[in-house]
């Protein structure tokens, strides 16, 4: 789109896929607009990723490198543990900007849509490359158990160790079977919590986010 400060002529990328933005600093934030085909970081995808001197951007089939000048680098740079989590941080200024910037394209792309599509539920995976699954049922299970709708592997994992079950239009995550319990916003859930979008939810190895997205 015309509006980008980044223009890339590539038919993987979304009209307005990505942005860059500061935060304190010296300190920047890429953040992915729910786009149709993800943005990377170091061959990883993420929704909302602090950038770090020479981490390699992919969107499309294009590639580009995130670099500090000298002396504008963060003195703790080099001092601060790399996390292999696709979203680094979970405080409530970052998460209420995220979705403030989701938010604000979504408002965008309205104009393009006519009629406006209708909004359902989805994950979408962060730590592995898999399609998003659209919550159409009432209950979504996770466990060990192969008839689960997302199988989770792990030591002392429960047959189903987690569902996600629809309750009048909102969407609660409930913990069940053996001692691995899900996690929320990397906090954990012993019961069952109300999900909100852009959750961030782990089961054993497994990481994904809670959304809305326009139907198909």
């Amino acid at each position: 789109m015309p509006e980008n400060d980044i223009a890339i002529e590539d038919t993987a990328v979304s009209g307005v896929h990505a942005e860059i933005e500061p935060e304190g600093e010296a300190v920047f934030y890429l953040t992915d607009f729910n786009s149709r085909n993800g943005t990377f970081v170091n061959r990883e995808l993420v929704i909302s990723r602090k950038l770090r001197h020479d981490d390699m951007i992919s969107i499309g089939q294009h590639s580009l490198v995130f670099t500090y000048d000298e002396g504008e680098c963060p003195v703790d740079e080099c001092e601060e543990e790399i996390s292999q989590s696709t979203m680094q941080i979970d405080t409530p200024d970052h998460r209420a900007r995220l979705a403030r910037s989701v938010a604000e394209i979504a408002e965008r792309k309205k104009i393009d849509v006519k009629p406006e599509k209708k909004q359902v539920a989805a994950l979408t995976f962060l730590s592995e490359t898999r399609d998003p699954i659209v919550l159409t049922k009432d209950v979504l299970t996770m466990g060990k158990n192969p008839d689960c709708d997302i199988v989770a592997k792990g030591w002392m994992m429960g047959g189903i160790a987690a569902e996600i079950i629809k309750k009048e239009g909102s969407f609660y995550l409930r913990a069940a079977e053996g001692k691995v319990r899900p996690k929320v916003n990397y906090r954990t859930v012993s019961s069952e919590i109300l999900l909100s979008e852009f959750d961030v939810i782990d089961i054993g190895s497994i990481s994904f986010q809670f959304h809305f997205q326009a139907s198909e």
